[in-house]
């Protein structure tokens, strides 16, 4: 380097002009060049530079004929100008020198990155200037910081996360997927991520990556460590972007579900043998009633006395009318509720059975809206319905047709209203008897659900009300 300096013209101004100045084609593609340009003395005086590189400071002067060591003002937080002196001897002594990256202070106060690639001037074969060409790679460098701040981020992610290449190829692969898949980071670099995929094709996993990228969702596949048993993993994934927003690869984070599917499946064992069992026990219930009906038919039958009688078929027909609730909750979707306006429909056709009546001498108008009973309230209020409406088939005497309305519903307050009215012809006083043992029946059907009764005296109206639990949870 002294040599050089010893080969140096005195007049640097003048050599500067003997170069540059005098070719003002030269300067007008010097000026308009859109990367920085800088022409330095062998000494690291700055000679000077063009339109763009003046960008950097306020005023050209603040930068013309001083020292790049004596820039500190334009150099960026913990840039040391000293650093390039020394690249400098390097480049002059012949050596090669890589492109150097530099921060910088625009004169607006940004921070900017300029990758600086140096080159000779010479004349008559001596070295006598150094130009810079500077091109701005700020925007790769701040992706480049974001991936490096990224990346740590990752490794410290506690689920594993892999990333991949548009080919599927794995490019990084943190701690945590090391030690749930039990692979190394540096055995899996460049391997395909199909590795960890034993039941889908490379083919087809690259057209799930690339889908799940697009919709940001998750899947859920069994993933294979390196030994061991496979792994139930819910995946998310994500596109990697560079920083022109172009697609580079896939991140993909794993959460291991597999104790949530084993407690599944588990889950699902379970419900099937309650199923089953709940199967075995409704079968064998619904066998017993049946037998128990079948004794009342056959006692019935061999008792002499006529009232005897009448009270076994009832009772047995009540018996029927739990059958009839006991079948619609084994056939619900859901075993805890009863559909109460297809039990009032089957209870219909059951006593048009037992009482051998035809359709058109039977007119049931309801209006139940669709009310769903839990099992408490619906064997209760069944058999009250059932208690009512054998009372109007009882009284269906001399070929006379039946008329009859039933609603229910629930009000604002949370109690249920049911009434039941019975406007046959030929009905003569009320539906029930006073001091009849249906009053005494249905007394105690209602006191089970807690609700009230009215029997109309002189008229065929029954009104039971009773409040409905869970009103208050909806409160």
């Amino acid at each position: 380097m002294n040599d050089h300096k010893k080969k140096t013209p005195k007049n640097l101004e003048k050599l500067n002009d003997s170069l540059l100045g005098t070719d003002e084609k030269y300067t007008a593609l010097f000026n308009s060049n859109p990367t920085y340009n800088f022409i330095i003395s062998l000494d690291g005086n700055i000679i000077d530079l063009n339109e763009q590189a003046a960008q950097i400071s306020s005023t050209r002067d603040d930068i013309i004929g001083k020292n790049f060591t004596e820039l500190e003002h334009i150099f960026g937080e913990g840039e040391d100008p000293n650093k390039y002196k020394e690249i400098l001897s390097l480049f002059l002594a012949g050596i090669d020198v890589e492109p150097v990256e530099i921060k910088i202070k625009d004169k607006s106060g940004s921070n900017r990155w300029l990758e600086l690639y140096p080159s000779l001037l010479e004349k008559e074969g001596e070295p006598v200037l150094v130009q810079i060409v500077a091109q701005d790679v700020t925007a790769r460098k701040e992706a480049e910081m974001q991936l490096e701040f990224q990346s740590y981020i990752l490794k410290n992610v506690l689920e594993p996360v892999v990333v991949t290449d548009l080919e599927g190829n794995i490019t990084y692969w943190n701690q945590a997927a090391e030690s749930t898949f039990g692979y190394p980071s540096e055995e899996m670099k460049g391997h395909s991520i199909a590795i960890i995929f034993p039941n889908i094709d490379e083919e087809g996993l690259l057209k799930i990556l690339d889908y799940q990228a697009r919709s940001k969702g998750s899947v859920e596949y069994q993933c294979q460590k390196k030994t061991g048993p496979l792994l139930w993993m819910q995946i998310s994934t994500n596109p990697q972007l560079d920083y022109k927003g172009d697609v580079l690869g896939y991140i993909n984070v794993f959460n291991d579900i597999t104790s949530i599917k084993k407690a599944e499946e588990e889950l699902k064992e379970s419900l099937s043998e309650k199923e089953m069992l709940l199967g075995e026990i409704n079968k064998r219930l619904k066998n017993y009633m049946q037998m128990i009906a079948g004794l009342l038919e056959l006692q019935s039958i061999y008792l002499e006395n006529v009232e005897g009688s009448a009270t076994l078929h009832e009772g047995q027909n009540r018996l029927k009318a739990m059958l009839l609730i006991h079948e619609g909750l084994s056939k619900s979707d859901d075993l805890a509720l009863i559909d109460f306006t297809r039990f009032v429909k089957k209870l219909k056709k059951q006593l048009m059975d037992i009482y051998d009546l035809e359709d058109d001498q039977v007119n049931l108008k309801t209006r139940l809206d669709g009310i769903m009973l839990d099992i408490d309230t619906a064997i209760p209020c069944g058999l009250i319905v059932n208690e009512l409406l054998t009372q109007s088939f009882k009284n269906a005497a001399n070929d006379r047709s039946l008329d009859m309305n039933l609603t229910l519903g629930l009000d604002s307050s949370g109690h249920y209203k049911l009434r039941y009215e019975d406007t046959s012809e030929g009905l003569s006083g009320g539906l029930i008897t006073k001091n009849g043992d249906s009053v005494i029946i249905l007394r105690t059907l209602v006191n089970q659900i807690e609700g009230d009764i009215q029997i109309s005296p002189n008229q065929p109206v029954v009104e039971i009300s009773w409040f409905n639990p869970e009103y208050l949870e909806l409160l």
